[in-house]
């Protein structure tokens, strides 16, 4: 018994002996320091505009050997890098460097990790900064756009595309000055057969002469002038910043305002896209989300989705 006891006492410690220690997984054994330079200087989590310059200035150090240096965006595992330093004996422990890079052109939330690697690719360790890129766009949603009533005068017929704010007649006359367009249901051609002639929901600049609308009297209203283009390109959902909308509405965009506009688009449905410049010099697009209504009822309207440079 006391053999048996004795071989199982040696056996423990042979094993024992040969049991090597190692980190867990995914253990961080890097230390990133980030120092500011500048103004556009990335020290830590940060709000910026689309296309900003972004500047990380960094020390990296590790215990361990490390051979590659990299700064990944939105990683996935060893994916997405946008800078990869490969690092020599004299600064495997402590290597610092500058990165200049641009923050994306879409508003969101970003994540660039400047992270570590020894010689076979495993991971030594890491430091996240989130860049936060604000849109440099106004986005307005779920706007009804009422067609005129002509008692009570509440209806929310006119928008300005600035503010997302929808007016009445009654609340318009003294905020005139901020309004972009009107809507109204235009009975032109109901009188015909034909219904192609039928020009229903019309999207119009207050500039834009309304002999249907004569009793709304916007005399001593300010006027503006906003110009609009009805276009099926490009998608609403692609216009994801300022710069999207403007190369939209340029001279070699797809929905170019500098030819083919009008201070009125008429036979709006749902999924219509309404291309604009607004008397102010702003440029947006206007979706038709859904059309409620065949008359010019008080109960008709469209439903709206607005984008707008800032």
């Amino acid at each position: 018994m006391l053999k048996f006891i004795t071989g199982t006492v040696i056996v423990f410690f042979f094993f024992s002996s040969c049991v090597k220690t190692v980190d867990p997984v995914d253990s961080n054994n890097a230390i990133v320091e980030l120092t500011s330079t500048g103004p556009k200087s990335v020290t830590g989590d940060v709000t910026v505009n689309p296309k900003d310059s972004l500047v990380f200035s960094f020390t990296i150090s590790s215990n361990k050997q490390m051979k590659y240096v990299s700064i990944q965006k939105n990683p996935v595992n060893q994916t997405a890098f946008v800078v990869r330093d490969t690092l020599s004996d004299a600064n495997a422990n402590t290597y610092s460097a500058t990165k200049r890079l641009m923050a994306d052109s879409a508003n969101g939330s970003y994540l660039y990790r400047i992270q570590a690697l020894d010689a076979r690719g495993n991971y030594i360790g890491h430091r996240d900064i989130n860049v936060i890129v604000s849109p440099d766009f106004n986005y307005f949603t779920y706007r009804f756009l009422y067609v005129p009533d002509t008692t009570a005068k509440t209806n929310t017929t006119y928008m300005s595309a600035a503010t997302g704010t929808v007016y009445s007649y009654t609340t318009g006359a003294a905020n005139s000055a901020a309004i972009d367009f009107g809507v109204y249901y235009d009975t032109s051609g109901t009188a015909s057969a034909s219904t192609t002639d039928d020009l229903r929901f019309s999207l119009y600049s207050l500039s834009a002469p309304q002999p249907q609308l004569s009793y709304y009297d916007i005399s001593s209203w300010t006027k503006n002038v906003t110009i609009m283009k009805r276009s099926a390109s490009p998608g609403f959902n692609t216009l994801l910043s300022a710069a999207s909308i403007r190369a939209a509405t340029s001279s070699t965009g797809a929905a170019s305002l500098t030819t083919g506009t009008s201070t009125k688009i008429t036979q709006l449905v749902a999924g219509n896209l309404v291309y604009f410049k607004t008397a102010a010099g702003k440029v947006g697009c206007m979706q038709i989300n859904f059309a409620n209504g065949t008359s010019p009822a008080k109960d008709s309207y469209i439903n709206v989705d607005v984008k707008i440079e800032k």
